[in-house]
C-alpha cells in the first residue's frame, strides 16, 4: 500500500473569495449567470506587471494559488511540480484556431499556439519558482486533479525526502461554452449560485478555478491533513458497491467517516446517483456539497479536498455547504466522491 502524503499549504481561487485570508464558505457570493468566471485577486502581489501582461488567466491563477499555499507551508522552493488540466488553457487555444482559420494557416502568431498546451500553467509554475525537478501534467477529462494526485502519491513514495507542489486549473474560454449549449451541458433554468440542488432541471453552471497544494510525505507542526488514498473509474455500474470496496481495500469502514463532501452539482440527469447515496451509504453522515457554491470545471474536485483541509482546521462545516442536518462531533476523517456527466467516477480518502 502506498504510504500517505501530507499537505502543508493550500492556494485557491475560484468564483467564492476563498483567496482571501479568513474566508471560509459562512456567507457566498450568488450568480446569476452561466458560465461563471473566477474572482481575479489582487494579482501583483505574486506576479510582476511584466510577466502579468504575457500570462493566459491559467497560468496567472495557478501561480497566485501555488504561491499562497507556499506562503501558508512556509517554504520557498519546491522539488516537483504536479498538475491536473482538463482543457489546458483554453482561451489561448480558441485563439489559435481562430486566427488559423481567419488566416488561412498563414501569417499566424505563434503565441496562442505555445500558450495553448495543457502543461502551460506547470511550466509557467517551474520557471518562476526555479525548480528544475519532475513536471508533470495530467489530462484526463473530470479525473485530471485525481491523476495528479495518484502521481503526487507514488512520486513520492519513491522520493520520500521531496516536497511536490500539487494543483488542478481549468479555466472558462470564450467559444466553447457555446459548444457545450448546444450540447445540452449547460443549465438555463434555475442558472444560479448558489444552484439549488432541490431543482430537478438539466444542465450544470460551468465555473472556472485553481487550487495547489504543498505535498510531502513528512508530517509536521503546519500539516493540515493527509490524503491516505484515491481511486477513480471512467464507468461505474453500482456506485455504493465501488466506494464500499473502496473503503474496504483500505480498511475504513463507512461507521469511521465522519463526513462524505458529494459532487451535487444541480443537474438532475445526474444528482439522483448522490442521492441514493445518501439515503443509503452515507444516510448516517453530515453530507457537504461544494459544486452548487463553485461551479463545475474538470478540476474543481481540488477545490473539494481545499474545503475538507479548512473543515478540519475549524472543526465546523458552514452551513451554506451542509446537504443534511446530521451533526458530528469530531471531524478527523472525510471521504470525497464525485463524478460528472455519469462518468468519471472518484474516491478520494482524507484524514487530519
Amino acid at each position: 500500500m502506498i504510504k500517505p502524503i501530507y499537505i502543508h499549504g493550500s492556494g485557491c481561487i475560484s468564483i467564492q473569495p476563498t483567496f482571501e485570508a479568513g474566508y471560509f464558505f459562512d456567507a457566498l457570493t450568488s450568480y446569476a449567470q452561466n458560465p461563471v468566471p473566477a474572482l481575479d485577486p489582487d494579482y501583483k502581489a505574486f506576479i510582476p506587471a511584466l510577466q502579468l501582461r504575457r500570462m493566459n488567466k491559467s497560468m496567472r491563477m495557478a501561480l497566485f494559488a501555488s504561491r499562497l499555499a507556499m506562503q501558508e507551508a512556509g517554504i520557498t522552493s519546491i522539488d516537483a511540480v504536479i498538475t491536473g488540466s482538463g482543457l489546458g488553457c483554453l482561451r489561448d487555444s480558441e485563439r489559435f484556431v481562430e486566427h488559423l482559420r481567419a488566416e488561412e494557416g498563414s501569417s499566424l502568431n505563434p503565441t496562442p499556439f505555445i500558450q495553448s498546451t495543457h502543461n502551460m500553467a506547470a511550466a509557467a509554475l517551474a520557471l518562476s519558482l526555479g525548480c528544475k525537478g519532475y513536471n508533470m501534467t495530467y489530462v484526463n477529462n473530470a479525473n485530471s486533479f485525481e491523476s495528479a494526485l495518484l502521481d503526487s502519491l507514488i512520486y513520492l513514495a519513491e522520493h520520500p525526502t521531496e516536497t511536490v507542489l500539487l494543483g488542478g486549473v481549468d479555466e472558462l474560454g470564450e467559444r466553447t461554452p457555446q459548444f457545450w449549449d448546444i450540447a445540452g451541458y449547460l443549465k438555463h433554468e434555475g442558472a444560479e449560485i448558489p444552484t439549488p440542488l432541490d431543482d430537478r432541471t438539466p444542465g450544470e453552471i460551468a465555473a472556472e478555478g485553481a487550487i495547489f497544494f504543498i505535498a510531502s510525505q513528512q508530517q509536521s507542526y503546519q500539516t493540515l491533513g493527509k490524503v491516505l488514498a484515491v481511486e477513480t473509474r471512467l464507468e461505474v455500474d453500482n456506485p455504493p458497491a465501488f466506494i464500499a470496496e473502496f473503503l474496504q481495500r483500505n480498511g475504513v469502514s463507512t461507521d469511521a467517516l465522519d463526513a462524505v463532501m458529494l459532487g451535487c452539482n444541480g443537474d438532475a440527469r445526474y444528482d439522483g446517483i448522490y442521492r441514493t447515496l445518501g439515503d443509503t451509504l452515507f444516510a448516517d453522515l453530515p453530507q457537504v456539497a461544494f459544486k452548487h457554491a463553485l461551479g463545475e470545471y474538470d478540476t474543481v474536485v481540488a477545490a473539494a479536498l481545499f474545503l475538507v483541509l479548512g473543515i478540519f482546521q475549524h472543526q465546523h462545516i458552514p452551513q451554506t455547504l451542509l446537504l443534511n442536518e446530521v451533526s458530528s462531533r469530531t471531524l478527523q476523517r472525510i471521504l470525497i466522491y464525485t463524478q460528472r456527466r455519469g462518468q468519471n467516477h472518484s474516491v478520494i480518502l482524507v484524514e487530519k
